[in-house]
């Protein structure tokens, strides 16, 4: 019974009213002259008011209580028997009796009710039938109805109390959670894991259950566990998150708090399926108005036979508070990140700005430099004291007045958003008074409301670009001249080349047929010396007729003017073979697609390569010979293939020179013209041709015709 408490109030007025129904007493025997008696009462009067005092400083009262209690109900019993029963001690007795149950325990209140029943019952009985026994007073008529009507109202009293008393204990017990997350809440500047540690302990001694857990939904793992169990092992962990599992996943999909205490719960037993904890409650938290993790006690065991209304009030206010918390830490270490990123960028910005080889130059909307870069300040020859201040066209001074107009209209274009970036080159007159060229290029950094807060120009030095273009200029204007004149004396040297082979065939074929006829004629005159003589002139004259008639093809080919049509490549293939009157056997020919060319110039393309490949695989047992082609995205891509002697590819660069060979004329007739012709033909069809070999293995040459 605590100071302050309905028990005490209740204790302090019944002792007021007892003391003053005994100075009625003492008043009415001192006027009967029963002194005796009248000291009895006095007695017990200061005893009831040595109580009252003591009531009123004592902090154990119940010290006092047991004591007063016991005198206090003999007293009422004696009482009952001095004054008629129920017309005097009667009411006295279920007073005192009343009191007695009000301030008693819920224990000893439960008691009380069967002896008050017992003993007022005896009391009665004695006032019907031992009432002419000496010790009686004078006693009415005895009153059942009063018996039965006290008992009935101690017994409502008692179920009241009692039911008062849980309310109280529940009020205590809510008070208490109160008391503690206003404690918890305190501690929000301390480490965050200690906090989190502290609100699952503070909430396994409210509820009664020995396990808690912070769980997070995305990772289904404990973001932390309660001290109690630190000890455990972390198996041993799992395996109670496993077995929380379908509760888990139950309290995110429903988001409100779930709890079960033996047969008692609000789950959905359709709606949740594996195992349940004898034990649990849980709460969603939510981090960003999104759910992040759930808030759990979980045991098989509990001090307690169920929950409260008041629990789930304090579980839903930890819940809130620790979401809070987790979210001001989600918060934290995304500012964190966020500083951190903000950090590397500036770090990278301030990188790239210091070390740019291109100057750089901050300024705002009316084109003030706010800000200018090492290599902005070499390239003007101004220091950053000097630039800043400065608008960006008083510093890239010209004497094109029109330039100047051009940059500083497009700058107020860029500012009033008209456009995002422009890029311009000028001249610019340096500090110093020398001129560069500069590239640059100038965009906008916008605010949220996309307005222009600050404009960046890249300005790069371009002087040795444009003089190295005006040098360029020159050498190309040099170069024409040069071809013009490269391409007069090419056509004097074949015409040249063209007259002289002409000319030179007739009085070849005069030593020719002369030799032959002096041979004939007098071939028994000369000796054998001679006669041999004689033969060298001629096979001589013969190669050089050759050499000749080669020429004079190779010269017109450039002479020749062009048309290009359609050309049907498996006839024209087809007629070489036939023609030259080979072996089809040894040839592997593949389909052509028609292509456009000049249809005598190929025809001599394909007879070069072709006669070369049969004349270079002549010595082989098998030899064969691949015609085909490969289609290109731009280009046909046409190859002759054989398996002859082959070439080393280190004289790779005479292959296709005039007059230049690979083989003696002992080894392969020819005069070394036929490829030179083949890559001039290429040449006037836009195209190219080149060869792939090895000794001993073949030769591949390719040529190409545009689509």
């Amino acid at each position: 019974m605590k100071e302050g408490s309905l028990e005490h109030k209740i204790f302090r007025s019944a002792l007021v009213f007892i003391m003053i129904m005994l100075i009625y007493a003492v008043s009415y025997r001192l006027y009967l002259h029963e002194f005796k008696t009248a000291i009895g009462f006095t007695i017990g009067w200061l005893f009831t008011y040595a109580i009252w005092r003591i009531s009123s400083q004592s902090q154990r009262i119940e010290l006092v209580v047991v004591p007063w209690a016991v005198c206090i109900f003999l007293f009422a019993i004696f009482l009952w028997f001095k004054t008629g029963g129920f017309n005097g001690s009667g009411l006295a007795f279920f007073c005192v009796t009343l009191i007695l149950v009000i301030i008693a325990s819920k224990k000893w209140r439960i008691r009380l009710i069967p002896i008050f029943i017992v003993i007022q019952s005896l009391l009665v009985l004695a006032d019907i039938y031992l009432k002419h026994l000496p010790i009686w007073g004078i006693n009415g008529k005895p009153q059942l109805d009063f018996v039965l009507l006290t008992s009935i109202t101690l017994v409502l009293v008692v179920l009241l109390k009692n039911s008062y008393d849980e309310k109280e204990k529940k009020i205590e017990q809510f008070s208490r959670g109160l008391r503690e997350l206003h404690r918890l809440n305190l501690r929000h500047d301390s480490n965050l894991d200690e906090v989190l540690s502290d609100y699952l302990n503070s909430g396994v001694e409210l509820l009664g259950i020995k396990t808690g857990f912070i769980v997070e939904i995305q990772n289904g793992v404990p973001i932390i566990t309660n001290s109690n169990d630190s000890e455990k092992s972390e198996d041993y962990t799992q395996e109670l998150i496993s077995l929380n599992k379908s509760v888990i996943m139950e309290t995110d999909l429903e988001r409100r708090t779930l709890y079960r205490a033996a047969n008692m719960t609000n789950l959905n037993r359709k709606g949740i399926s594996g195992l349940v904890p004898k034990y649990f409650i849980a709460s969603p938290l939510t981090v960003n108005n999104a759910m992040y993790g759930v808030l759990l006690f979980s045991a098989d065991e509990s001090k307690r036979s169920g929950f409260e209304e008041y629990d789930i009030e304090i579980m839903e206010l930890m819940a809130i508070n620790i979401s809070h918390l987790l979210d001001m830490k989600v918060w934290s270490e995304h500012q964190k990140k966020t500083d951190l990123e903000l950090h590397l960028s500036e770090k990278r910005f301030k990188t790239i700005y210091d070390y740019a080889n291109v100057g750089i130059c901050v300024c705002d909307k009316k084109g003030m430099v706010l800000m200018a870069n090492k290599a902005l300040q070499d390239l003007l020859e101004y220091s950053e004291a000097e630039l800043l201040g400065e608008t960006f066209y008083s510093i890239s001074g010209t004497d094109d007045l029109d330039e100047m107009d051009l940059d500083i209209q497009q700058y107020e274009q860029i500012v009033l958003g008209v456009i995002d970036h422009y890029s311009i080159e000028k001249k610019n007159t340096t500090k110093n008074g020398r001129e560069i060229f500069v590239h640059k290029t100038v965009s906008t950094v916008r605010d949220e409301e996309d307005k222009v807060r600050f404009t960046v120009m890249i300005v790069d030095d371009v002087t040795n670009r444009k003089l190295n273009q005006q040098k360029i200029q020159n050498l190309n204007q040099q170069l024409e001249v040069q071809v013009e004149k490269m391409e007069v004396a090419n056509k004097e040297l074949e015409a040249f080349s063209y007259s002289v082979s002409h000319d030179l065939r007739a009085p070849l074929r005069a030593i020719d047929g002369f030799s032959k006829i002096i041979l004939e004629d007098h071939e028994d005159e000369f000796s054998d010396e001679s006669k041999r003589l004689l033969n060298v002139i001629i096979k001589n004259s013969g190669k050089m007729a050759m050499l000749i008639d080669d020429l004079l093809a190779f010269s017109r080919i450039s002479r020749k003017v062009t048309e290009f049509k359609p050309i049907n490549f498996d006839e024209l293939v087809s007629g070489i073979i036939e023609e030259q009157a080979l072996d089809n056997s040894i040839f592997t020919i593949s389909p052509f697609p028609q292509a456009k060319g000049e249809p005598t110039l190929m025809k001599q393309v394909f007879s070069n390569l072709i006669g070369n490949a049969v004349k270079f695989s002549g010595n082989e047992p098998q030899p064969k010979i691949e015609i085909g082609v490969v289609e290109r995205d731009e280009f046909y891509e046409f190859f002759v293939k054989d398996n002859g002697v082959g070439f080393n590819m280190a004289y790779y660069d005479k292959v296709f020179g005039v007059f230049q060979r690979l083989h003696t004329d002992e080894e392969f007739k020819g005069t070394g013209v036929g490829l030179a012709i083949v890559q001039k033909v290429m040449m006037k069809h836009n195209g190219k041709v080149w060869a792939e070999s090895e000794e001993g293995k073949g030769t591949t040459f390719y040529f190409s015709l545009p689509k």
